[in-house]
């Protein structure tokens, strides 16, 4: 994913000593490389989890969404890296493997955040500072996948 400032960012799952916790890696534009952890529920696990992951650029850094032993989790990450407050907030949302996850980020700082299991398309809003505005809610979907965006006037659109 390409940052508003056109630097590039990776979201990825770390696997070293079968610890897998989630990492953004960010190189600027002079080929500066940064890499930091931005999860906070640790996971150690002898075993390679097939999950999805979202990222989404805003206008003041990156929105991650990932799943971590079954849950989903997001944090909105600054221009550098660093996780923003309030930090990881984990959602009701459960995934499955390979199950489909969107990220989307509002205009005012609202969150979006989708998933799809057992052919049912859930999801649920957050204010700026990652308090849930309102209920889980959620529609039958066919498939795996989940894909969504924000419009022009800062709206959230879901794909069924």
């Amino acid at each position: 994913m390409y940052g508003a400032n056109g630097d590039l960012a990776i979201l990825y799952r770390e696997k070293s000593n079968d610890d897998r916790d989630m990492y953004l890696a960010i190189q600027d534009k002079s080929g500066h490389l940064t890499r930091t952890r931005i999860n906070s529920t640790h996971w150690h696990v002898n075993a390679c989890p097939m999950t999805y992951y979202a990222l989404t650029s805003t206008n003041d850094g990156y929105l991650a969404a990932w799943p971590t032993k079954g849950d989903i989790y997001f944090a909105r990450i600054d221009r550098k890296g660093a996780v923003l407050t309030p930090g990881e907030v984990k959602t009701p949302g459960h995934s499955g493997m390979r199950s489909g996850l969107v990220a989307l980020s509002g205009t005012d700082g609202s969150t979006l955040i989708a998933w799809k299991r057992d052919s049912e398309l859930s999801w649920r809003r957050y204010n700026a500072q990652g308090v849930a505005q309102g209920e889980v809610k959620s529609v039958p979907s066919a498939g795996k996948g989940a894909a969504g965006v924000t419009d022009q006037h800062g709206k959230f659109i879901l794909f069924e």
